[in-house]
């Protein structure tokens, strides 16, 4: 009598315990080969970001004779009679009292700068006329704010730890409800100090020189975002939108820093740093071709 034998299927415990050590090697590669990859992917992303900005600031002086206006303060401030101006849709005022850095400023941004009384003389020579500044209403726990909303009424915003886009702090308020702008702007007028955050020199002037400053530089900091004139359907319109840093957490301001030397007039740009405040030489040096590097922030 002929006995059938039919094999059995399915894997046996060794044959699965051999695939999972398997998987688990690979994986491992995977993980080590992407972490490279991730750490190159954002110097990369860095270099781009810093050679956009880098020429369109160079092309915007050539072509318009000055800086980009209307960048961000990077400071929350009470407005001076604050005007809703509906033609522009944003909030002017003639001033900005008891400023403080906005507290969205990463911390290790924030350990590198001083706010500090400027005379805007320099940056009026240069071609910027305005500044802008957050509602120190809308720089804690959120409220009213002092200026109004897009559609020129009374508006709440709440707590800046809870921001629904960080990169838009300085923006205009949106008239329905929402956590995002809460910014107006400042018509500067030479030999009327406003506050202005004021990079840290360093010991015998250190922190300037890795930036590209001389040692004595005043340098104020002022942040690249999408309400700058250099961006999209402003005077200059070289880059469509704000180059953003993604190293940053999600309820942090996100962009860019242009360091600005107003010790000398008409002031120019010295450099930038992310929005971590690390220093970009390194990386401003590869954007022009000068060299390779490891740094990674």
């Amino acid at each position: 009598m002929n006995k059938s034998h039919k094999k059995q299927s399915g894997f046996t415990l060794l044959e699965v315990l051999m695939v999972v050590a398997m998987l688990a090697i690979v994986g491992g590669a995977i993980i080590t080969n992407y972490g490279g990859l991730e750490g190159k992917t954002a110097t990369g992303t860095g270099v781009h970001s810093l050679s956009a900005l880098d020429n369109a600031f160079t092309v915007l002086a050539a072509t318009e004779g000055g800086l980009p206006n209307n960048l961000d303060s990077l400071i929350a401030a009470t407005p001076t009679t604050p005007t809703f101006v509906a033609g522009e849709v944003d909030n002017a005022a003639a001033g900005a009292t008891a400023g403080v850095l906005a507290a969205l400023i990463a911390h290790s941004l924030e350990d590198k700068l001083t706010v500090t009384p400027v005379d805007p003389e320099p940056l009026l020579d240069a071609g910027i006329t305005r500044i802008r500044y957050m509602d120190l209403k809308g720089n804690g726990a959120g409220g009213t704010l002092d200026i109004k909303g897009a559609d020129g009424a009374a508006t709440e915003v709440d707590n800046i730890a809870d921001i629904d886009i960080p990169g838009r702090a300085f923006d205009v308020p949106i008239a329905t409800d929402g956590n995002r702008g809460r910014g107006y702007y400042v018509n500067l007028v030479a030999g009327s100090n406003v506050p202005m955050a004021v990079w840290n020199a360093g010991t015998n002037g250190y922190n300037n020189v890795q930036v590209g400053g001389e040692p004595s530089s005043v340098l104020v900091a002022l942040g690249v975002s999408d309400g700058s004139s250099i961006i999209g359907g402003g005077v200059f319109t070289g880059l469509s939108s704000a180059p953003f840093h993604g190293g940053t957490a999600k309820n942090e301001y996100n962009h860019y820093i242009a360091l600005i030397d107003v010790s000398v007039e008409p002031a120019k740009l010295v450099g930038f740093v992310c929005p971590n405040g690390h220093f970009t030489a390194a990386e401003f040096a590869e954007s022009r071709g000068q060299g390779g590097h490891d740094h990674d922030h």
